[in-house]
């Protein structure tokens, strides 16, 4: 089976809105779906990208998000000077997980939360000891 069609369907099944598989594959024409798998090969998080904007959808088990999640954002920091992404209102993990990552919120609207990030944050360095 093709991993993009895969993809699509593993979004779909976690979707809450009331469309056909093919008028949701239809919508995400314009997005790069990339998986994150595990090294068996299931698929854990798929990113959506388009453009400066990114989202991640998690499936299956769990999956630490960490350097590599990181290293994409940085790519597309690099490639675009932003990053934006949507949280829902209702969401406040995802709105906490966002702002410890570095996003700021720029723009809200019925539903979403705005966000925009322009750099990474580094970890602060470690106190030498004496």
């Amino acid at each position: 089976m093709q991993l993009r069609k895969r993809c699509i369907e593993i979004l779909f099944e976690q979707s809450p809105l009331f469309i056909s598989l093919d008028q949701f594959a239809q919508s995400l024409q314009d997005w790069t779906l990339e998986p994150v798998c595990h090294e068996d090969g299931e698929i854990a998080m798929i990113y959506l990208i388009k453009g400066a904007e990114f989202h991640f959808a998690t499936c299956g088990r769990p999956l630490q998000i960490g350097r590599r999640h990181l290293n994409r954002l940085a790519q597309l920091l690099a490639e675009h000077g932003h990053v934006l992404t949507r949280t829902p209102k209702t969401d406040l993990r995802q709105q906490r997980f966002n702002q410890r990552l570095g996003f700021y919120p720029v723009a809200e609207d019925a539903f979403d939360i705005h966000y925009r990030i322009d750099h990474l944050r580094r970890k602060p360095s470690c106190p030498s000891s004496l």
